[in-house]
């Protein structure tokens, strides 16, 4: 591999470990803004918010931009909201752990689609990296007492699949298409289904907490704005696999975060769990040689 290539390919994932670690840390400010407005509502007005802040930085770009990108982006917007809409249902029918542990199934999931439409399979490398992976989110958010599934489970791993579709084909599409543009045009999808699923399902609240307030500005601009952004502009330099793998140091950040700022207990086979999950996102990152996504390929959509 290039050097360059290298560095690149680098810089797009230590910037996926930021978005990692901004995801994980804004989880106890999500939580505690929950209390005060409820879901729907939530994540419309988080990705309204974020879509005009894209908007803001690309000007015309949007107005001009080709039907092609709308296409995609939209498709990406659809991966998106299943994502957030089936981990919120889930979570109303099962344990917090169990929907963690499940929703980090997606990067199971994703060396296995990407090498479905690459007709491909995965090196002997990357499974080792995935596998390391899947067992220390395990630990970290599965009890002692072992996994019962529910039907809450089962609505969480449609997210998870959602989770996977996203990644894999933001990949297809990002090279393709501006950045700014497409991360917009996801985005403001989310946020229109998700504002009218709340604003037909949900009581708007009678006034906005400070809670609510921190959780809707924190995530709207660091959580989708910036994190989105960053991952439909570099994620063309890596691979959906070793992405994925970066991103499950989201429940390790989350984890740290509730321990300093909630005083939540992190046991010893979280820290297991995340000493598992740290490694294989360090294999992920400096050791794999899998080369990075291939740019030179063309899809259409």
């Amino acid at each position: 591999m290039m050097p360059d290539l290298l560095s690149k390919r680098t810089g797009a994932e230590l910037s996926m470990l930021a978005v990692a670690f901004i995801w994980g840390a804004t989880f106890v400010v999500v939580k505690n803004g929950l209390n005060d407005i409820e879901p729907f509502l939530f994540l419309g007005l988080r990705f309204i918010i974020a879509f005009l802040v894209l908007a803001a930085a690309a000007g015309r770009k949007i107005l001009h931009a080709p039907r092609s990108t709308w296409l995609a982006g939209s498709l990406l917007g659809i991966f998106l909201f299943i994502g957030y809409t089936f981990q919120t249902i889930g979570l109303q029918y099962t344990t917090s752990s169990n929907a963690g542990f499940v929703t980090g199934v997606s990067v199971v999931l994703v060396p296995i689609l990407d090498a479905l439409f690459k007709r491909t399979f995965p090196s002997l490398s990357t499974l080792a990296t995935v596998i390391l992976a899947a067992v220390g989110l395990y630990l970290m958010s599965v009890p002692a007492g072992g996994f019962h599934p529910s039907y809450g489970d089962l609505l969480v791993l449609v997210c998870a699949f959602g989770f996977a579709f996203h990644i894999v084909f933001v990949a297809r599409y990002s090279h393709q298409h501006d950045p700014v543009v497409i991360t917009s045009v996801q985005i403001l999808f989310v946020g229109i289904v998700c504002m009218v699923l709340g604003l037909t399902t949900e009581t708007w609240p009678e006034k906005f907490t400070h809670n609510a307030i921190t959780a809707i500005l924190t995530t709207s601009v660091l959580a989708t704005s910036l994190a989105f952004l960053l991952q439909n502009a570099l994620q063309k330099y890596s691979t959906p696999t070793r992405f994925a793998v970066v991103l499950t140091m989201e429940p390790v950040f989350a984890a740290l975060a509730g321990y300093l700022w909630a005083n939540e207990i992190l046991s010893s086979r979280a820290l297991v769990g995340a000493v598992l999950i740290l490694c294989s996102m360090l294999m992920a990152v400096f050791i794999q040689s899998e080369p990075a996504a291939a740019t030179s390929q063309k899809h259409s959509l």
